[in-house]
């Protein structure tokens, strides 16, 4: 059988403490928990470039597994949100040619219900070919409700059937019902949720333990063989109500990451599953389910390879920043006008021929490389550059993304328009040769000077207002210690 052999998340380093939250908006719609902070994406990162950050380092880590083909070999993608950024076009397609994945995967985006990113990873578990699911969100909840504290930020990366398993398929179920505790028109961008007491007793209590005997009997197992639970929900005490009633009494509650980061939404289930994989050992069994218009249950076993699983959840959880100032959220989504200056009133104009004829070298973010000089360049070209100043017409592309770079200047510029003054920039140069102007970006940004390492990350490049269309390109931000990369 097949199973999961790469598991990664991202999440934002923003931190939006709920006890600024509270004190903003406390005083017109008092507040009830206000400890611990949600993940708060920063201005440049959507749902597209999470679901490409986390695959990056989904397939970085199958690679260091030793499976160097873990890209050439992906045969299928899905991208699963509930907040999509285009209803046109299809965004997989944006996040497959971030990944510069084999022409021939078939892409598709998955959503509609906050357990599409785990119906996703069922379909490809039943599947033969290996695959590669993608999942994020970016809940946007109505200003000063308990939902807008409750949900976060942040994605998922899971390869299926590529390499030496971490985690074993064993069975799963998935029920549907017309259950609607969460609904939200296509025109309108704030969900709105139904009563608490209702979902917790009538879908979670109904559903859930229903898919979940169904997984187990196809697992071939009792309930008393699952010594793990995962099950995202927003509503406390649920999780543990479900345990119990579906006669998980042995199993251990996965932690719900809801003081550290909240709910991702359709990433949750898989972010909460690469926490609990740090602790579990060869053998051990563990039953993921989500809720949502019926409810999924899978069940998985730990194989040897879980041992080395990396505790990279746990270091992307502990690696943020607080954010005391609660208008970043209002400011960052568009909920709320704001003066731009002089500077920020232009239009953003794409031409998408363009845009379509360069997609390598702007979404994959591929240069070239001369074999005879070893100069690389960006943006690519077919004319080599060599010491001499002579020209050779022998380029070979050659991916720039996973390479990173130093540091050569920096700029951090106060005048210019940007959603998170000062907006940073400078050049970078990469090995190779090559030297590139480049934005800098996350809340450290002002603290790079030359000298300084960085990696690079698929973000937002820029966005226009008036046909609520966007551009992507890549940015700079300070690589990790050593230490922490490993």
């Amino acid at each position: 059988m097949t199973g999961i052999t790469a598991l990664a998340i991202h999440l934002p380093r923003l931190r939006l403490q709920r006890a600024a939250m509270a004190a903003a908006m406390g005083w017109l719609c008092p507040r009830g928990e206000t400890r611990g902070t949600r993940t708060l994406a920063y201005w440049d990162e959507d749902p597209i470039t999470m679901a490409v950050a986390a695959a990056r380092a989904c397939l970085a880590q199958a690679e260091r597994n030793g499976v160097p083909e873990a890209r050439t070999s992906v045969r299928a993608l899905s991208f699963a949100t509930t907040t999509p950024v285009f209803a046109e076009p299809q965004q997989a397609a944006l996040v497959h040619a971030a990944l510069r994945l084999p022409e021939a995967t078939r892409a598709q985006d998955v959503g509609g219900t906050m357990r599409c990113g785990l119906l996703a990873l069922h379909a490809a578990l039943e599947s033969s070919e290996p695959a590669l699911l993608t999942a994020a969100d970016m809940p946007l909840n109505t200003p000063g409700g308990t939902a807008e504290m409750r949900y976060a930020d942040g994605g998922v990366g899971a390869l299926v059937g590529c390499g030496p398993d971490l985690l074993t398929y064993r069975g799963g179920a998935s029920l549907s019902a017309p259950f609607i505790e969460r609904y939200r028109a296509p025109d309108r961008p704030l969900a709105t949720d139904w009563e608490e007491r209702w979902v917790r007793e009538e879908g979670f209590l109904d559903l859930v333990p229903r898919a979940i005997a169904e997984a187990i009997g196809k697992a071939q197992l009792s309930a008393a063989d699952i010594d793990h639970f995962v099950l995202p929900c927003v509503i406390p005490g649920a999780a543990k109500a479900v345990a119990q009633a579906a006669g998980l009494s042995r199993a251990k509650l996965a932690q719900p990451l809801d003081m550290e980061c909240g709910d991702t939404g359709a990433a949750h289930a898989l972010v909460m599953l690469a926490r609990a994989m740090e602790d579990m050992r060869p053998g051990e069994r563990v039953l993921v389910a989500q809720f949502g218009q019926g409810a999924t249950a899978l069940v998985l076993e730990a194989a040897d390879a879980i041992s080395a699983f990396p505790a990279a959840a746990s270091a992307a959880l502990a690696d943020g920043i607080a954010e005391p100032n609660y208008l970043k959220l209002p400011i960052f989504r568009g909920l709320m006008p704001w003066e731009r200056g002089l500077r920020g009133r232009f239009p953003v104009n794409e031409a998408l021929t363009t845009a379509y004829r360069n997609a390598e070298a702007l979404l994959g973010f591929v240069g070239s490389r001369s074999p005879e000089t070893g100069q690389v360049q960006f943006p690519p070209s077919r004319l080599a550059v060599a010491e001499t100043g002579l020209f050779a017409e022998t380029q070979q592309p050659w991916p720039l993304a996973d390479l990173g770079g130093t540091v050569a200047t920096a700029t951090a510029d106060r005048l210019a328009f940007s959603r998170s003054p000062p907006n940073c920039y400078g050049l970078i140069d990469i090995p190779g040769g090559a030297r590139l102007m480049m934005d800098f970006t996350d809340p450290d940004a002002e603290r790079l000077s030359p000298g300084d390492a960085v990696r690079f990350v698929f973000r937002i490049k820029d966005l226009d207002e008036r046909t609520s269309f966007r551009r992507y390109f890549w940015k700079a931000v300070a690589a990790p210690a050593p230490s922490a990369a490993a």
